[in-house]
């Protein structure tokens, strides 16, 4: 029995793994996951990515998106110090370069904003240009047969 930590969802939960092979292994966990089901399994610094297959009692199976390095998660201890191992890629992934960062985020909503704006803007400075030209045109009309008038013309 190997100590693991699962999260499913947002939650995280205490496994043990009961069998190890390269592409799948089975857990025990008190609330296992149903089947179909995506989960994320953590063994000190590698990091399986896994979908629960059949699901019974206090047990499930799973089937990892990568081949496991299945002597490294044995030989692994059970505290998490160091960079994570993506199981399967051989190289090493902060949590940080993981997940999505929020500035990204925000950069896009700046930028959309900024573009919503501008077009904006833009709409607004040829409708007051439309305007201008036909205001200044109706006036410029009666102005001119006023002159002609004072002229006597």
């Amino acid at each position: 029995m190997i100590k693991a930590r699962m999260r499913v969802g947002s939650g995280w939960r205490d496994a043990c793994i009961l069998d190890l092979s390269s592409r799948g292994l089975m857990i025990q966990a008190n609330n296992p996951p149903a089947g179909g089901s995506y989960l994320e399994l953590r063994r000190g610094r590698h990091v399986i990515i896994a979908r629960v297959m059949w699901s019974r009692d206090r047990r499930c199976g799973l089937r990892a998106q990568d081949e496991l390095p299945t002597e490294a998660i044995i030989a692994e201890p059970d505290q998490t110090t160091g960079p994570l191992i993506v199981a399967g890629k051989g190289r090493r992934v902060s949590p940080a370069a993981r997940a999505p960062r929020a500035t990204d985020h925000e950069r896009s909503r700046w930028r959309s904003r900024a573009w919503e704006f501008a077009s904006l803007a833009l709409v607004g400075v040829g409708f007051a240009t439309l305007a201008y030209g036909t205001v200044a045109n109706a006036l410029d009309r009666p102005m001119v047969a006023v002159e002609m008038a004072l002229a006597g013309k």
